[in-house]
């Protein structure tokens, strides 16, 4: 099980680099258990860190309760608490069909009434229905950011993120009485994914441009072609993969994302893993609670794994970076 932790009184969690620490209230504790080797969040993390999409505080710990070792957990810094803090009176999960799967609200720093809030992400659903082309592109601007957007789908391309619509925050900002959500991705355990979340299901895909029912990945394939976008289950995503002017505004994106995702981020990435996870793997207590996990972990299992995984990865870059090549 995954907890949500509030505190009485704040706390100061080392940093994953020693010397640093982080001020907490409010934290998640991510449960691993459906990764057998427990780096997919972590990884996804630190990519995502690296070109300044994720700005949460995380870092790997043990959890026990009254003794007993849980085992290896990911701490991320509570979303609300990070919003609040920077400046933002309103935060939402995106749930399925457009809707709001969770929102916080709590004026402190302008006179804008919830619902405002609530309106100007309903409309950003309102308007892939009734414009397109460059006109579409500007008004979604106005009440999304974009291009954290578009990196993200990006980002998702390239760890195969199968599990998608509901595993992203939306936080208010405000300028000049302005709101234009900014981005905060989550969860992402399921990383890898031999097919998109939507591949097979009868219910979460976006039903806003008609019935979209996909029973293998071939047929997704099909309706989008080779773009660089991996999942469509959410409309947004399916109007980006389907507006040709958006769509070049994301390979757009895709270009200046790699400009500033070099190579070696990969090596940095799994170092920074080996380095955080290596004691938590000599501890044969929480080795051993591992077993109570989907599939039970190794320190063999995890360094095959670990070494795998970056080739896939680097695999992937190259290709994109082939893609984007002869696109131009």
């Amino acid at each position: 099980k995954s907890y949500a932790v509030k505190l009485n009184t704040p706390i100061v969690i080392e940093d994953r680099e020693p010397g640093m620490g982080k001020v907490l209230t409010r934290f998640k504790l991510l449960a691993l258990a459906m990764d057998h080797t427990y780096i997919e969040n972590r990884l996804a993390f630190g990519i995502l860190e690296d070109i300044d999409l994720m700005p949460l505080f995380y870092k790997f710990v043990e959890f026990r309760i009254n003794g007993a070792t849980q085992g290896v957990y990911l701490l991320v810094e509570d979303p609300e608490q990070y919003f609040r803090e920077n400046g933002s009176e309103f935060i939402l999960r995106r749930g399925y069909y457009n809707s709001i799967a969770d929102a916080e609200y709590e004026p402190l720093f302008y006179s804008i009434p919830e619902e405002t809030y609530l309106t100007r992400f309903r409309e950003i659903y309102a308007l892939i229905t009734e414009l397109e082309g460059p006109e579409l592109y500007d008004a979604l601007s106005q009440r999304i950011n974009l291009q954290q957007y578009f990196w993200k789908m990006g980002i998702d391309y390239l760890i195969l993120n199968g599990d998608y619509t509901d595993e992203l925050f939306l936080y208010a900002d405000v300028q000049l009485d302005t709101v234009r959500y900014q981005l905060i991705p989550w969860d992402y355990d399921d990383i890898f994914s031999s097919e998109p979340h939507e591949v097979g299901l009868t219910w979460g895909t976006g039903k806003l441009f008609g019935t979209r029912r996909y029973a293998t990945h071939q047929d997704i394939l099909d309706e989008i072609g080779d773009k660089l976008i991996y999942s469509i289950e959410d409309d947004l995503d399916y109007i980006i993969a389907m507006d040709p002017f958006l769509y070049g505004r994301y390979e757009e994106a895709l270009s200046r994302l790699f400009s500033v995702l070099e190579p070696t981020i990969f090596d940095e990435v799994f170092n920074e893993i080996e380095v955080e996870l290596s004691p938590f793997y000599m501890n044969e207590e929480v080795v051993a609670q591992s077993k109570f996990d989907r599939d039970a972990s190794s320190f063999s299992l995890w360094k095959d794994n670990m070494r795998h995984k970056q080739e896939l990865l680097e695999e992937r870059y190259g290709q994109m970076i082939k893609y984007m090549d002869s696109a131009k």
